[in-house]
């Protein structure tokens, strides 16, 4: 299993895409990358509130 979010695994995904041209960098995709990424630290702040808690039990 992936310890990549799945925010940032389709991220990396559509970078991916972009680089082969199976995708194009325009104003639309600049939205959806900026929205994952924000997605993406949202989870990785609650992952690691969940891992604090379990250390304090």
């Amino acid at each position: 299993m992936s310890s990549q979010s799945i925010p940032e695994q389709l991220r990396k995904s559509l970078e991916r895409h972009m680089e082969e041209s199976d995708l194009h960098d325009d104003e639309e995709m600049a939205q959806i990358m900026s929205k994952l990424s924000d997605l993406s630290a949202k989870v990785a702040a609650a992952k690691a509130k969940v891992l604090a808690k379990r250390k304090t039990g």
